[in-house]
Parts: structure tokens; C-alpha cells; sequence
């Protein structure tokens, strides 16, 4: 079946009336409190709320909105060439992904990620700019990754399978919403080994069967039905007055939710790996019994479980598999010393990978050497002197000649101090740039066919601000 890029999360009708006091930030959370409840959220929070993991959100970016003012947001990256970092949402999508992982784990950290404009896809494959972002997104911090939309057509294989690969050999974990049409499979990332593939649940937190993808890969649900999102305050999209969208969240929703779990796992478990904070989501997922199906995969995701029950059975590697295989097989490693002081945020402008700790301490080894070699030879060299001294005293009162001149003595050497690693940050590589058509790979993408159950709520055909044709693709 050809098919595009697709985001996952449902059309948005806007619900908020004109002169919306922008003080009504709780509307998020009283409005979708149906869905935090679902995965017992509100449990958790009295051991975590997420503080300290960092959720990069890969799609749109992140707009202007009240709900985001205080909660932890960082500039994060575009890989348009025209800008400076991801706070620049024109579609929206992106912001209500973010906007679910803050409801489950509000003081998680949010690392955007700008991949797509929601008005242009990226034609249906992924090229470097894109691939370079996934590794920019773990190379500056990201402990998950949330992917909320779908490629489907081709074998992806090669650089698709490489760059997961990646993120999860340096220690992330990488969630993927598996889609919002029954009668597809799940698209890749979702579909790929040891990725954590997200289907949908309704209100009553069955799955959302008529409306969600499902399938053997999937891993967990989440919450996918009506909700409201925030609408970003610029552009095409607010005002200053439309701050809210009435949307059916679809599994772009449900994978926000899930990275929040995630983050308040981890959260309350910094001392685990990332498989053994998915061994724990898997193992206490819907009836906790551990077992898997094709619709729910192990269940509803449930966020209490997964940060306080007790006698989680560990282990040793992904219990979910690899892209490539097995563990390491991109090279990569997990940055389990990383020097964060040296770090600029995110988004910050320079050129190159970051620097690990043991960089640095090498360099603070190689210049204390240095300067104790200095002291030693210095130290030898006023011995020499002081005997030699006594000698040319003892010689001139035996009425010989033989001054210590500068000629005579040791050579003095200057000795300067290790210059210590230098940081930096910049655009994955072969830099950002504006979508074209796509690069060599996968092709014969096309516009998946319309599924059952993507209408906004409100009157039918009421155009969206999220997607300027259709409505549900892109």
C-alpha cells in the first residue's frame, strides 16, 4: 500500500470563544482529566511528576501558549534553515504532543524538534536533515524520544533502521504512535523492533478499535479520543483569543501520553537503564500479567504501576529487540558521564557533536601532568644551579675560572597548560534544510486512502487550522 508522511492525531475544530482570558491555563487539564485519569496519572504524582527526563517531541515544534509558560521548555532545533530553534508551530500538531506529555508528567522537560511544517511534508521519506535531527535530539539530552506520525510504502531499511538504532544504543527510548486507520498496518518508526508502539483507547479506555491502528507490533495503548489542544498564538493558527482546539487525539496524542509515563518512570527510577524503564511499563501495563495481543499489545499503559510496583523482573537488554539486531550495533554508546555544565542549550548556535565528561577529564589529566612536570623540572633545575654555584665559589676561592652564565645552565623551557575540550553544538549533519522532494530510498509515496472516525468534532467539513488540504494527512 503507498502511502506519505502521516500525523496521528485527529483534526481540530476550534472551541474557544472570542476574548478568551488567557489567565485559562487549566483548561487543558480539567478538559482532558478523563485521559490523565485513564493512566492513573494523578497516583504517580505523589512520587514524580517527571522532573529531570527530558521528551524530545519530533513533528512541528512548539507554538506560544499559556498552558507551556510554566512548565519546562527548552528552544530545541528546526531543520529549516531559516530557524534558529523549534518555537515556531505552525501547524499545531506539535504542540498538542507536547501538551500530552506535559499532562502526564508536568515537569518533564520538553526538547522540541522541528521536522516538518505540517503544510509540506518531507516527501514522504526521510532525508539527512531529518535523520541528523533524531541524532541532534539524543546527542543533547533527549531520554525519549516521541514520534507521533507514521511513513508507510517501502522496506525501511539502511539509515531508517540505523538512526533508531542510535537512539536507543546511547541510552533513549523511542515511542512511536502506530496510527489512527484500521486497515492499515503500523507505519515505521512504530513497526520497527524496539521501538515502543502506541495504538489508541476511547473514554472507557477500550481500544479504540474503529479509529486506531493495531497490530503484533503493537507494545502498549493510550489514551487516542476527544480532547482539547492548545492552539499556538501566532501566524494562522490564534489571535490571542482562539487558545483552544476541541481535536480526536488519535495515537499522535496517545504517544505523548505514553512519553510522559515514560518520563515519570524514569523519573522514579533514575538508576534503571531505558530497557529496564520500558521492561517496568510493559510488565504493569493493563492487567499487569505481562502478556501481549495484537490490539492492545500488553495493555493500557498505567502510570502508577509503572513508577511504584515493586518486584519488576530486570534485564539485561531491550525486551522489545533492536532495529539492527542487537545491542551496539550503530557504534554508539551511552553517555553515562556526560559533562552538562559545559553544554549550551539546545537550539544554540555552534557546529559539532557534544563533548562527554572523560573528554574533559583527560584534558584536566594532561594538564595536571603538565604542570607537575613543569614543578619537577623546575625543581631540578635550581638544584643544578645552587650546585653548580657552590662549585664555581669553590673554584674562584682555589683561584680557577668557570662562571655559570645563562649559556651554562639548564634551558629553560615554558610549559603551557592543556587548552581543555571545547564543547559544541550544532546542525545534524548536512544541516537543515527546506523540504524538496525526497532523497534516495524508499519511493512512490502517495496520500493514504480517507478511514472511518477522523472527523473533528463540530459540523462536518469544518476546515481545520491543523491541516490546510486534508484534514487528517499530510
Amino acid at each position: 500500500m503507498g502511502a506519505g508522511f502521516v500525523a496521528l492525531a485527529a483534526t481540530a475544530a476550534i472551541a474557544a470563544a472570542p476574548g478568551t482570558a488567557l489567565a485559562q491555563d487549566t483548561t487543558l487539564n480539567e478538559d482532558n482529566a478523563w485521559a490523565v485519569d485513564q493512566i492513573q496519572a494523578p497516583a504517580a504524582w505523589e512520587t514524580t511528576q517527571g522532573e529531570g527526563v527530558t521528551v524530545a517531541v519530533m513533528d512541528t515544534g512548539i507554538g506560544e501558549h499559556p498552558f507551556f509558560e510554566d512548565k519546562d521548555v527548552l528552544p530545541g532545533y528546526s531543520t529549516l534553515s531559516d530557524e534558529e530553534d523549534a518555537w515556531n508551530d505552525t501547524d499545531g500538531h506539535g504542540s498538542a504532543v507536547a501538551a500530552g506529555v506535559l499532562l502526564a508528567a508536568p515537569k518533564a522537560t520538553i526538547l522540541p524538534v522541528r521536522l516538518d511544517t505540517g503544510q509540506a511534508d518531507f516527501g514522504g521519506a526521510m532525508g539527512e536533515s531529518e535523520f541528523g535531527a533524531f541524532r541532534w535530539a539524543v546527542d543533547n539530552g533527549a531520554d525519549v524520544l516521541v514520534v507521533p506520525w507514521i511513513l508507510q510504502g517501502a522496506e525501511f531499511e539502511g539509515e531508517y533502521l540505523e538512526v533508531l538504532q542510535y537512539a536507543i544504543d546511547k541510552g533513549a527510548i523511542v515511542v512511536a504512535g502506530a496510527g489512527n486507520d484500521p486497515g492499515i498496518e503500523p507505519g515505521y518508526p512504530a513497526s520497527v523492533e524496539g521501538v515502543v508502539a502506541v495504538t489508541g483507547t476511547d473514554q472507557n479506555g477500550d481500544i479504540w478499535l474503529e479509529n486506531t491502528t493495531t497490530g503484533p507490533e503493537i507494545v502498549v495503548a493510550a489514551p487516542a479520543d476527544a480532547m482539547t489542544a492548545p492552539v499556538p498564538q501566532f501566524g494562522t493558527l490564534g489571535d490571542g483569543t482562539e487558545l483552544y482546539a476541541d481535536v480526536y487525539g488519535g495515537t499522535s496524542m496517545g504517544s505523548g501520553f505514553t512519553g510522559g509515563v515514560a518520563a515519570l518512570t524514569w523519573a522514579a527510577h533514575p538508576d534503571l537503564d531505558a530497557s529496564n524503564v520500558i521492561q517496568r511499563m510493559i510488565q504493569t501495563a493493563g492487567d499487569g500479567s505481562g502478556t501481549r495481543d495484537d490490539e492492545a499489545g500488553y495493555g493500557l499503559v498505567n502510570a502508577d504501576q509503572a513508577v511504584n510496583a515493586e518486584d519488576i523482573e530486570t534485564v539485561e537488554e531491550n525486551p522489545l529487540g533492536y532495529p539492527m539486531g542487537e545491542a551496539g550495533a550503530s557504534g554508539a554508546t551511552p553517555d553515562e558521564e556526560e559533562d552538562s555544565s559545559a553544554a549550551p542549550e539546545p537550539g544554540a548556535e555552534s557546529a559539532g557533536p557534544s563533548v562527554a565528561a572523560e573528554g574533559n577529564k583527560e584534558s584536566n589529566l594532561s594538564a595536571i601532568i603538565v604542570i607537575a612536570a613543569a614543578v619537577v623540572l623546575l625543581a631540578a633545575a635550581i638544584v643544578v644551579w645552587l650546585v653548580l654555584r657552590g662549585r664555581g665559589r669553590k673554584a674562584a676561592a682555589a683561584g680557577q675560572s668557570g662562571p655559570v652564565g645563562p649559556g651554562n645552565g639548564p634551558d629553560q623551557t615554558g610549559y603551557q597548560q592543556a587548552v581543555p575540550a571545547n564543547p559544541q553544538f550544532g546542525a545534524p549533519p548536512g544541516g537543515g534544510q527546506n523540504y524538496g522532494g525526497p532523497p534516495p530510498g524508499p519511493q512512490g509515496y502517495s496520500s493514504p486512502p480517507s478511514g472511518p472516525g477522523f472527523n473533528p468534532p463540530g459540523s462536518a467539513g469544518e476546515p481545520s487550522p491543523w491541516r490546510p488540504s486534508d484534514p487528517n494527512r499530510r
